[in-house]
């Protein structure tokens, strides 16, 4: 019997506007749009963002709840059960950051290193959703 790991397939989130949102990851991230379609009968818009082997997945409802409150900070969602946030390894984590600085991204944090020494920052997409960017080690 072999014994495969199975690969992650993609991370779907949900977003209030899916060009605006596929922009950001296409401008910040280099994710190119390879898919669109739709479920009109629920009044979802579903567009596939690849990069490499990775793939994010954007889902816009026409009627869509708002992120909670309780959601938005980033200490108070990391203590709320449940999928907390997707990462991106950098190369050269000082660039990214900058390049996102002068870009106006929102940042959640600072550059924080962690106790085995790895280092990382957050920040916030268009819909407030966490992103982290960690160093490639």
């Amino acid at each position: 019997m072999e014994n495969h790991l199975p690969k992650i397939a993609h991370i779907a989130i949900s977003v209030s506007n899916i060009e605006r949102t596929a922009n950001f990851y296409r401008k910040h991230f280099g994710f190119c749009l390879a898919e669109k379609y739709s479920h009109k009968d629920i009044g979802l818009t579903i567009a596939v963002l690849k990069n490499g082997n990775s793939a994010l997945e954007l889902f816009e409802f026409k009627k869509h709840k708002r992120l909670p409150g309780y959601r938005k900070g980033l200490e108070s969602d990391l203590r709320t059960l449940g999928v907390k946030h997707f990462s991106f390894e950098v190369a050269d984590i000082e660039k990214i950051l900058l390049r996102l600085r002068r870009a106006k991204v929102r940042l959640a944090t600072d550059i924080r290193t962690f106790d085995n020494g790895c280092r990382y920052f957050f920040l916030k997409d268009p819909d407030g959703i966490l992103v982290e960017v960690m160093e490639a080690s």
